[in-house]
């Protein structure tokens, strides 16, 4: 991947310079694997393509208090109307993959895997196509007006508004799934833990060996929340559509029981600061940051 397209601003780099050039390569990235202009297959281009749209809706939500809401809320529509149109084809391959981890017996898997795959031999034909050629013009639309996003500050200030807002939820969203863990608490979580490793990759150049290891615990704990979401999603497809499903559900159980189990103490240590202690170390890191490019 070209250096312009790097989910990352650069040192020294403005601000507003740098939010632009990153918004713009994750667009370009994502029309360049739904084009198939990359070596991704159709079903890896489709998931390439939800990732950017998801790494474009964590900038957003880093730069709100900076772009202004009505700016935020066209923009984050936007990109998730494109990766919507996408997720029916990235589901059927998700519980593909979900599947093939499980420790199943042999006849079982084979019979679930057969009713999955003819799931989506019927949407990934003509249906994958269309929803590529759909997102792709959403894109382009949006490609075009990464210029008149109001970005002007230089300081922290243009992001510190956004990593307390993340931060914040995310702190919340944790304390609920843990009181509560539901399938639709766990996921609303998985959502602000993998902006808090996006925020990090972003702002990696603040003092890369810190960011790196905050920035891989969260995407260690998206991981584990993006699998117990995965199994959810198979043991429910299972439920309307196989007769005998009880031997999966309890793999599916056990699975999950200790997914969460360690997605509960990774979140302890990775939400343990309040957020204005959170914000505050990362606003010091900024300018200590800013000093050393000053530096003759």
């Amino acid at each position: 991947m070209s250096s312009s397209r790097t989910y990352r601003l650069k040192a020294g780099e403005p601000l507003p310079d740098g939010a632009a050039r990153v918004a713009r390569g994750r667009i370009d990235h994502a029309i360049d694997e739904l084009r198939g202009k990359t070596d991704s297959t159709p079903e890896e281009a489709v998931h390439e393509a939800r990732k950017d749209t998801k790494k474009l809706r964590a900038l957003l939500r880093l730069l709100r208090g900076e772009v202004g809401g009505s700016t935020f809320a066209r923009e984050n529509a936007c990109f998730r109307d494109a990766a919507r149109g996408l997720s029916g084809a990235r589901d059927t391959d998700a519980m593909l993959e979900t599947l093939n981890r499980l420790e199943l017996p042999e006849g079982l898997g084979r019979e679930l895997r057969k009713a999955i795959q003819a799931e989506r031999a019927g949407d990934s034909g003509g249906d994958r196509v269309a929803a590529a050629r759909e997102a792709v013009a959403i894109l382009k639309e949006a490609r075009g007006r990464v210029d008149d996003w109001p970005l002007e500050r230089q300081s922290c200030d243009a992001v510190c508004g956004g990593l307390a807002r993340t931060y914040r939820r995310g702190r919340h969203d944790f304390r609920a799934a843990r009181e509560d863990p539901t399938v639709d608490a766990l996921h609303e979580w998985r959502k602000r833990v993998k902006e808090l490793w996006y925020h990090h990759t972003l702002l990696r150049e603040l003092w890369p060996p810190v960011m790196d290891a905050v920035g891989d615990e969260a995407h260690e704990l998206a991981d584990r929340l993006g699998d117990d979401h995965d199994l959810a999603v198979l043991a429910d497809w299972v439920s309307l559509h196989a007769e005998d499903g009880e031997e999966l559900f309890e793999a599916v159980e056990r699975r999950r029981a200790a997914l969460e189990a360690e997605a509960f103490a990774l979140g302890a240590r990775l939400y343990a600061d309040k957020p204005s202690a959170f914000v505050g170390r990362l606003r010091r890191l900024w300018d200590a940051s800013e000093s050393e490019v000053r530096a003759p």
